[in-house]
């Protein structure tokens, strides 16, 4: 297995889905709003980060987020 930075999109696409395939018979889209916003609130309350990381954390984030959704809507369909 590959290790991936923190911060990479690829980090939180990794922990998105860890998360979401740990929630078994839950509602995935609820799940994955709730999983966001727990890595959002980590990102934003870190005082390790400089302020331009901590801005592409965030949009690493986002994009992993969509990268996500668009798969798991594929799956559902």
């Amino acid at each position: 297995m590959a290790s991936v930075l923190f911060g990479t999109v690829e980090y939180y696409e990794g922990e998105i889905v860890n998360y979401l395939s740990n929630k078994y018979g839950s509602d995935k889209e609820d799940v994955a709003k709730k999983v966001f916003a727990l890595l959002e609130k980590e990102i934003l309350n870190s005082f390790l980060f400089e302020d331009t990381l901590r801005i592409q954390c965030l949009h690493n984030l986002l994009k992993a987020f969509g990268k996500v959704s668009k798969k798991s809507i594929v799956m559902i369909s």
